[in-house]
């Protein structure tokens, strides 16, 4: 009986593991771009002057171009100082605030199969806060053939961000978006 009793606790944390948030990953390429013969690369450096970006650190920026390079050294070799690679990566990070629409009253719940049913308690009583406001952060990443200097592929990482983080923590949730991005790069045609 102990054993089914831990074998529940397991699996009621994978399930709830799973549920956690997660980057979504998005990517697109040029489909007759031949990724097999990309062997060196140079990561660009990026300029955030929208006025909206503009309140993204630098060292957040230094931090992600850090961890795009430590990334891709694994597969590719870094251009030489004065030689040009065969692709260049850039990268932008989005922050926009977002608004879920989701609204609901503290009068009513939704109980067994969906039946609405009012709580009982006076404390319940009147109407609840209808906007949730949250901000959406997004890391794009482009790669640009160095010889046509066109786009071949982009991978977009987005994510629900918490208020008040911590740079550090806005800069683990930025490695775990470049690793996750990149993964996806070369494509699997």
């Amino acid at each position: 009986m102990k054993r089914f009793g831990w074998l529940l606790v397991v699996m009621s944390a994978l399930v709830f593991a799973g549920c956690s948030t997660q980057p979504q990953v998005e990517t697109d390429h040029q489909a007759d771009f031949d990724f097999s013969a990309l062997k060196t690369f140079e990561v660009a450096e990026t300029k955030q002057d929208a006025k909206e970006n503009i309140l993204i650190s630098p060292f957040t920026l230094s931090h992600i171009h850090s961890a795009l390079k430590g990334e891709l050294a694994k597969r590719y070799q870094s251009a030489a100082t004065g030689a040009k690679p065969d692709f260049i990566v850039s990268y932008h990070v989005v922050i926009e605030e977002k608004i879920d629409p989701r609204s609901y009253d503290d009068l009513y719940g939704y109980g067994y199969f969906g039946r609405p049913y009012r709580y009982p308690s006076p404390f319940f009583y009147g109407p609840g806060a209808g906007l949730r406001v949250y901000n959406q952060g997004s890391l794009i990443i482009d790669i640009v053939d160095a010889k046509t200097e066109k786009p071949i592929w982009r991978g977009v990482s987005e994510k629900r961000l918490s208020r008040g983080m911590a740079p550090q923590q806005q800069r683990e949730v930025l490695s775990r978006a470049v690793n996750e991005v990149i993964a996806q790069f070369p494509p699997v045609n």
